[in-house]
């Protein structure tokens, strides 16, 4: 006998009759009431493990679905998942519900909790039910942006080639992918100390700080560059020129947080915006002299399905430059924000932030950040700081606060350390969780590419509700 039913049981032997009646009388509702209390206790915590073995059951069955399949094959998925759950014994589940449009699938799961204190006031059960919905598989979109680091030191340490094998086989992934046909697009994000916006975008640009809008070295490059072989990039209009020191693309823009320092004193409202051109014009790269015009990535491939055009620009990058991480991450925003929807070559995308689509970012490096602030090579980011360590500090925070807008938007994203000098304690920070952080080597890389494209592929059936 517990401890409180000896007390009331003391109490009921008082030889005071009327002290008795009293005590039962105050103490029965009393002795429900905690009762009640523990039975629905009992009940919340069947219903948490009902949700999930919902959860569980209605991903199964909307990873299996197929267009027209008759509910009962949906209800006898459903049911095994169930039974197999030690969690959902006795669970009944509802008549399966597929959206109008075939893009939900949803179930209303029941079960009941014996009770123990509340069967004095002949209450026997509690009912409990959850409902659980999940996207169809074939339906959704995927938008996803791989930003690359270009930088020198992938070349100069044997990661660049690697690297691009890794890139071409996650593109197979999924233009090999039937499923995924025709509802995957992919955007190339290259990045070093600054990101092109390749010569068939120069419209986004304007007059700055007493340089014109195109500088001429863009549109006349063998004028500055004698010696070297002039190119063209994937696009047919941005040109290269290689020489025996470096690669000479045209298209780099100042990163808007760079303009706001010299503008303003301070990283302003753009810095880690995903405000597209039409809004703020971008300013081009020469408008600072001392920027380093060389280093200068190949352009962005905006969002597309041609995958064949996709590998080409993959076989055609090229590694030099220094490492602005955060001038790669916000541009891979710039690609998947629905802001620069009719921007980009496609008038289509991106699409709205929006259930039916998955957004996703994908960011390699295999360094850490590293503004310029010395004689030769000036970022205006690095105005009005005392060393170049804080200049960096400023744009981790401008990384950091760009990575914090695409999650609250939504947007998935996978960082990936590519070297033991890569900054992890940031790059996984910019991760959308622990589990979306990967490591890689020249002997992993293709591998992590490979699993992260799984991952990706698998969130394409997920739970909405």
């Amino acid at each position: 006998m517990t401890r409180s039913l000896k007390a009331f049981s003391r109490l009921l032997d008082e030889r005071d009759g009327a002290v008795a009646v009293i005590v039962a009388i105050v103490a029965l509702p009393m002795l429900l009431a905690v009762g009640a209390a523990i039975d629905f206790a009992r009940a919340y915590n069947v219903r948490t493990n009902l949700q999930s073995a919902a959860d569980s059951a209605v991903l199964a069955a909307a990873s299996k679905y197929e267009k027209n399949m008759p509910k009962s094959k949906i209800a006898r998925t459903i049911a095994s998942y169930l039974s197999a759950n030690v969690e959902s014994k006795g669970a009944v589940a509802g008549e399966p519900e597929v959206s109008d449009d075939r893009t939900e699938l949803c179930i209303d799961v029941a079960n009941s909790v014996p009770t123990t204190f509340m069967q004095l006031a002949r209450i026997e059960t509690v009912p409990v039910s959850v409902r659980s919905c999940a996207l169809l598989p074939g339906i959704r979109q995927v938008e996803i942006a791989l930003v690359v680091d270009v930088s020198s030191s992938m070349i100069e340490e044997d990661r660049f080639e690697p690297m691009l094998n890794a890139v071409s086989a996650f593109i197979d992934a999924f233009s090999s992918d039937e499923a995924m046909k025709g509802k995957t697009k992919i955007s190339l994000v290259p990045f070093s100390s600054r990101v092109s916006i390749g010569m068939d975008n120069t419209d986004w640009l304007k007059a700055y700080n007493g340089t014109p809008a195109v500088p001429e070295r863009w549109t006349n490059p063998k004028a500055y560059y004698e010696n070297g072989k002039l190119a063209r990039w994937v696009d047919g209009s941005t040109p290269v020129v290689d020489t025996s020191k470096n690669y000479y693309w045209m298209g780099c823009i100042e990163p808007r947080a760079d303009v706001e320092v010299k503008e303003k004193g301070s990283v302003g409202s753009l810095g880690a915006s995903d405000v597209s051109p039409k809004t703020s014009a971008f300013v081009p790269q020469d408008a600072n002299s001392q920027s380093g015009k060389s280093y200068c990535p190949p352009p962005i491939t905006s969002l597309t399905d041609d995958f064949t055009y996709l590998q080409k620009a993959v076989s055609n990058l090229t590694s030099q430059g220094s490492t602005r991480l955060d001038a790669g991450v916000v541009a891979g925003w710039y690609t998947l924000s629905p802001r620069w929807k009719g921007v980009w070559e496609d008038e289509s995308t991106p699409v709205d932030y929006d259930d039916s689509v998955q957004k996703v970012m994908v960011s390699m490096t295999d360094g850490q950040m590293n503004a310029k602030k010395t004689t030769d090579k000036f970022d205006w980011l690095c105005l009005h700081t005392s060393s170049e360590a804080a200049c960096n500090d400023r744009a981790l925070d401008v990384m950091q606060d760009s990575c914090s807008a695409m999650k609250k938007n939504g947007i998935e994203i996978f960082t990936l350390s590519y070297s033991n000098e890569a900054d992890v304690k940031n790059i996984r920070k910019c991760a959308t969780s622990t589990n979306h952080f990967y490591t890689a080597s020249p002997s992993t890389i293709e591998a992590v590419y490979q699993t992260i494209a799984s991952v990706i592929g698998a969130d394409a059936v997920r739970l909405t509700q």
